[in-house]
């Protein structure tokens, strides 16, 4: 069950030189801005926000990040306390999994969301906000529609493949409690949720062998993602020169992916990127349409666009959209930090809403 981490007395003693070292180089960042050009964030706002988050991920331990995150569950009923709603939720009981209930349980249409956090961090207030304006400009346009947020385990408590194993069956449940046929059912994940989304799609597509296969009657209605992480290597020069634009560090990320996959090595399932051409054969049989969208300059673009090169080879119903003004994951992260609303939230938002039509 996932839960906020418990951190000693010396790691909450920790906080105070960590705040001090952080203001620091969050200050020396601002100092140095205006003499970076277009090697910065477009704007000092975003120069200042993603630094703080860089160097907040780069100084703290896992541990103190989840004790301050808290969980998926606790960001999801602080949310619905500011929004004076209930507290809606579903329990698949064989795993000991929760989901959370954004918008009518009793909707037509339900988008399974599976969020990012590089598998390390919960599911923030900034998702369910994100989430209920898909809903809210849907029920403007009179369509049916709720989204189910996931809590899946974190790492490093647990490890793959349990996270992938939650994803699908949470797919399962909207299936076969839910009764939702597939044309009811969208997918959507950012950052590793949306690596999740791919996991599952693949487990369709060729079954993991720990987990149990998913057969479809159709297609499910459709799926999005944001800035999924696709490839491990972070080896690319990209990657360094790139960091300047990304709220997590490479090092954060290397960390986090290990403590993800714990003692099992890459496959197809759990890096969709390595897959060629032939392991995305009959995709059109399993979803219906699916819309990525990525930032143009963050560090894993190159990985995004290659593999939805393979894919589109054998699937015409993928849109791939790069914004030269986000960062990473944007539409969920800039809620949180408390920036406008970006390009690609628009798109999500609008691309979603006509699916339902």
């Amino acid at each position: 069950m996932a839960s906020a981490s418990r951190i000693s007395f010396w790691q909450k003693l920790d906080f105070l030189p960590a705040i001090f070292q952080i203001s620091c180089e969050t200050l020396a960042a601002a100092i140095w801005w205006p003499l970076l050009g277009e090697k910065a964030p477009r704007t000092f706002k975003r120069h200042i926000l993603l630094t703080l988050m860089r160097k907040t991920f780069a100084r703290l331990s896992t541990e103190q990040l989840q004790f301050i995150a808290g969980s998926t569950e606790s960001n999801y009923i602080a949310w619905t306390r500011a929004q004076k709603i209930p507290v809606q939720s579903i329990q698949i009981p064989h795993l000991n999994t929760k989901a959370f209930w954004i918008g009518d349980d009793q909707a037509d249409t339900v988008v399974l969301y599976f969020h990012g956090g590089g598998c390390a961090m919960p599911g923030s207030e900034a998702h369910f906000t994100l989430l209920s304006q898909i809903v809210s400009r849907a029920t403007q346009l009179e369509r049916s529609v709720a989204a189910l947020v996931l809590q899946y385990d974190l790492a490093p408590a647990e490890h793959y493949p349990r996270q992938i194993t939650q994803c699908v069956e949470l797919l399962r449940y909207a299936i076969t409690d839910l009764k939702k046929s597939p044309g009811q059912i969208l997918l959507g994940g950012d950052s590793a949720g949306g690596t999740m989304v791919f996991s599952v799609l693949s487990h369709i597509l060729h079954p993991h062998p720990s987990i149990t296969p998913m057969k479809l009657s159709a297609p499910l209605r459709a799926a999005f993602v944001s800035s999924p992480v696709v490839r491990f290597s972070f080896t690319a020069e990209r990657f360094r020169l790139n960091e300047i634009f990304e709220p997590a560090p490479v090092s954060t990320l290397k960390e986090w992916i290990a403590n993800y996959l714990g003692t099992s090595g890459k496959d197809g399932w759990n890096e969709p990127g390595q897959n060629d051409v032939e392991w995305w054969k009959g995709l059109t049989d399993v979803v219906k349409g699916m819309l990525i969208t990525i930032a143009t300059d963050e560090v894993m673009a190159d990985d995004v666009q290659a593999m939805a090169s393979k894919i589109t080879t054998v699937y015409t119903e993928l849109t791939l959209f790069s914004s030269k003004n986000d960062f990473h994951a944007e539409p969920a992260i800039g809620i949180a930090v408390g920036l406008e609303e970006s390009e690609s939230a628009r798109l999500i938002i609008s691309w979603v809403v006509e699916r339902l039509l």
